[in-house]
C-alpha cells in the first residue's frame, strides 16, 4: 500500500470487560466511529464468517467457527506519531470464547508516506506488541526483539518500538478477532492517543422528504450543509 491516513488466551467470564494494555484515563476526549462509513475499505479484512453490528455505542463482533474465514478486522484513519499515542487499548465484553480481539496499529515506520506494517497488541502478551508477518523487511530487521514467546519473531514494547523507529507515524487504528477464532462479544471502545472511540450506525436518508424537520442534520453518509443541500442532492440524483 502507498496511501496514508488512518488473541491471546485468558479465562474470561461473560460480562467482564477485557482491556488490552492500559485503560484510557477518565479525562479522555471522546469521538465516534460511524459504521461502516469510517471503516477503510482497502484495509478491511472481515471475512465470510466474521460479522459486526452496532449495538448502542458498542460494536458487536462475532465469528461462526474456527476456520480461516472466521475473522473480523476493521480499521479507521487516526494519524499521529507513534511517539505520542501512549498505550492504546480495547474495552471488550465477551459473551462467547476465550480469545479477545487485538488492537492494531497500521504504521509508516520510516515516515515516507507508505504503510510498512502492523503492530498488534494482545492481552496474552501483556505490553508486548508484535509485528505482522507481511511487514516490510527493514521493520523486521529493526524490531526491538527477535525472540520467540510472542505473536511473531519480531516484537517489543511500544516504548521499544518508539526508540527503534523515532519517526514512525500511525496512519490507522483497528481491531482484529481471528482468523481461526470462535468468539462473540461487544467491543465497547478503542482508547487511543487520549481519545475514547465508540461506535454509531451510519444514517443514510432515503429521499428528499427525509431532509425535512431537521432530518438533513442526521445524515452521516453523506453529510449535508443544510436542508437545501440535502433536498438538492436527491433532486439532482447525486
Amino acid at each position: 500500500m502507498n496511501h496514508r491516513a488512518l488473541a491471546g488466551l485468558a479465562g474470561l467470564a461473560a460480562g467482564i470487560v477485557v482491556t488490552v494494555a492500559a485503560a484510557a484515563p477518565a479525562s479522555a476526549a471522546t469521538a465516534t466511529i460511524v459504521v461502516p462509513t469510517d471503516f477503510d475499505p482497502t484495509l478491511s479484512d472481515t471475512r465470510a464468517t466474521g460479522h459486526y453490528e452496532v449495538v448502542g455505542t458498542g460494536l458487536h463482533i462475532w465469528t461462526e467457527g474456527s476456520t480461516s474465514t472466521d475473522k473480523v478486522a476493521e480499521y479507521v484513519a487516526a494519524p499521529a506519531p507513534l511517539a505520542v499515542v501512549g498505550e492504546p487499548s480495547l474495552d471488550y465484553a465477551p459473551t462467547t470464547g476465550t480469545i479477545p480481539p487485538g488492537f492494531q496499529l497500521v504504521v509508516d515506520f520510516d515516515n515516507d508516506g507508505a504503510i510498512d506494517g502492523i503492530l498488534v497488541g494482545e492481552p496474552v502478551y501483556g505490553g508486548d506488541w508484535w509485528l505482522s508477518n507481511s511487514s516490510a523487511q527493514f521493520v523486521k530487521d529493526g524490531a526491538p526483539s527477535h525472540t520467540g514467546g510472542s505473536g511473531s519473531d519480531n516484537h517489543g514494547t511500544l516504548d521499544a518500538w518508539r526508540a527503534a523507529f523515532p519517526e514512525a507515524q500511525v496512519d490507522f487504528i483497528g481491531f482484529s478477532l481471528g482468523s481461526g477464532v470462535l468468539g462473540d462479544g461487544v467491543l465497547e471502545a478503542l482508547n487511543y492517543n487520549g481519545t475514547r472511540y465508540t461506535f454509531a450506525q451510519a444514517v443514510v436518508l432515503a429521499g428528499k422528504q427525509d431532509c425535512k424537520n431537521g432530518g438533513w442534520a442526521t445524515s452521516t453518509d453523506p453529510v449535508f450543509r443544510n436542508q437545501g443541500d440535502c433536498v438538492s442532492s436527491f433532486a439532482s440524483g447525486r
